[in-house]
């Protein structure tokens, strides 16, 4: 008896921690939480900030929103993303490209199966990484 009212205790706190796992993440004056991807790419979540990765070919383009939905500003932006593709692994800096995308090139072909490891550093934020995978 003792022993599954220890377990049941235990059960409810567990449940309990996960109802507030995602309670730093709330969204300002009741905004949406916007999941969808705006650009045709691939959404992830990273620290406060949503990233929408879309890889065509040699190009990244990477689109960053507050947890909000406002735009970032990334005209100081540190970026670079790690793409793996065809079996080959390259460095892309990813740039500043106007309002709030960050872009960059190289001699890679993304496509189904490419996986892209952005690293991001925003002024007045910690470092945040977000791995994509393109299906």
């Amino acid at each position: 008896m003792l022993k599954r009212l220890f377990l049941s205790l235990a059960v409810l706190a567990i449940g309990a921690n996960l109802s507030f796992a995602d309670e730093g993440h709330d969204h300002a004056k009741g905004a949406a939480h916007e999941e969808g991807a705006k650009h045709g790419g691939v959404v992830a979540h990273s620290g406060h900030h949503h990233l929408e990765l879309v890889a065509k070919g040699g190009t990244i383009e990477l689109y960053i929103t507050a947890e909000d939905g406002d735009a970032e500003d990334l005209s100081t932006a540190k970026a670079s993303a790690t793409v793996l593709a065809e079996g080959k692994t390259e460095m892309v800096a990813l740039a500043p490209a106007g309002g709030n995308t960050l872009k960059g090139t190289g001699n890679f072909n993304a496509g189904k199966g490419t996986t892209v490891v952005v690293s991001l550093t925003l002024p007045g934020h910690e470092p945040e990484q977000a791995r994509f995978k393109i299906d």
